[in-house]
């Protein structure tokens, strides 16, 4: 947190370096081959030098190479060229690749200097917990080539023991065929081609649970690279998450604050207008009842339409012995008498 952008020791991106140590690595794969393929240039040269000496001098001094291993020998060292030409030419590429990559994360290191520090510290985050995330994959996908490798270097020594028990049986048959009459081979050769193909069955079957095995294999990893994948969405989706908490937080608390003095204000004055409405609402049901009250005599034939209007029935009228007054908000009658019991109702039912 010391380090300013301008100064020398301010640390660079994760990213761009590891695209240098990737770089670094294939030169010296590339310096590697080179050198295996100059190792094996030698060795042709001294055998072609040796077998030109053996046949200049026509004495027998050895057996010397064998032809066979000179040309197996040349045929690998053509092999390795092509190895090494292709290996260059993806070299070139991987190396331009990083190249560009190398100028794309220079610039936006340069874009990360130029911000603020809050903004930098949350992008090195992102990129360490990417780089983690990389790095866990490829541990992963180790993992599971070294499997395979396994399984594959266990199916090479199954096929090479079964290699070895077909010789075996081959040359069986042949010394019991040498050594019995002609009578008994007929069922020898019986004997040989059942157990010769029980160990066929035997192996096909080997090799069908085998490549059963691979499959599920795959399709673990594609069920574990699926499920990565969802898991990283659903940390990004909380980390964002997270942030808009805090950020919302943040703005609330300091809302609350710059607010606090003015609340008060406006909850007294609320109560105070609801008080005056509340007293107001009361008025106007006491002139409405004595307005009735005094026409009451002249009301009673219309009394069902009122009923139908408020729509209070008869029956609880009469249960609530059709008092004169009654509440706004709940319809409850109450009596003359009861003037003072209504407004306390009132006031509580109304708030």
């Amino acid at each position: 947190r010391d380090c300013q952008p301008g100064d020398a020791s301010w640390p660079p991106a994760p990213r761009a370096a590891a695209l240098c140590g990737l770089y670094h690595e294939a030169v010296q794969q590339l310096s590697f081959l080179r050198g295996q393929l100059a190792s094996r240039d030698a060795l042709v040269a001294r055998l072609r030098a040796s077998l030109a000496a053996y046949e200049s001098s026509g004495s027998e001094v050895g057996p010397g190479p064998a032809p066979s291993l000179v040309d197996g020998l040349v045929e690998q060292v053509a092999h390795l060229k092509e190895q090494l030409q292709e290996q260059e030419s993806s070299a070139r590429a991987r190396e331009e690749g990083l190249g560009q990559q190398l100028e794309e994360k220079e610039r936006e290191l340069q874009r990360l200097l130029m911000e603020p520090q809050h903004e930098r510290e949350r992008e090195i985050l992102l990129l360490q917990r990417s780089l983690a995330e990389k790095e866990k994959a490829q541990a992963t996908s180790e993992v599971l080539c070294r499997s395979l490798t396994d399984e594959t270097h266990q199916l090479r020594r199954t096929l090479a023991a079964t290699a070895e028990m077909c010789q075996h049986l081959v040359k069986c048959l042949d010394e019991k065929q040498r050594s019995g009459g002609p009578r008994s081979s007929d069922s020898r050769e019986h004997q040989c081609d059942v157990s010769v193909h029980a160990i066929i069955c035997k192996l096909q079957e080997e090799n069908r649970l085998l490549k059963q095995k691979v499959v599920h294999v795959l399709v673990y990893k594609d069920d574990f690279t699926s499920e990565r994948a969802d898991r990283e969405r659903a940390q990004s989706k909380i980390q964002e998450l997270k942030e808009k908490v805090a950020t919302l937080q943040h703005q609330i608390s300091r809302r609350q604050e710059s607010r606090e003095t003015t609340g008060h204000c406006r909850i007294h004055t609320g109560h105070k207008n609801h008080t005056q409405r509340l007293e107001t609402d009361v008025a106007e049901v006491l002139l409405r009842a004595e307005s009735a009250s005094t026409r009451r005599p002249v009301l009673q034939p219309e009394q069902p339409e009122i009923q139908a209007d408020r729509r209070i029935p008869g029956p609880d009228l009469r249960g609530q012995g059709q008092g004169d007054l009654h509440c706004p908000h709940c319809m409850r009658f109450f009596h003359d008498e009861e003037g003072e019991e209504f407004l306390r109702h009132v006031s509580e039912c109304c708030q």
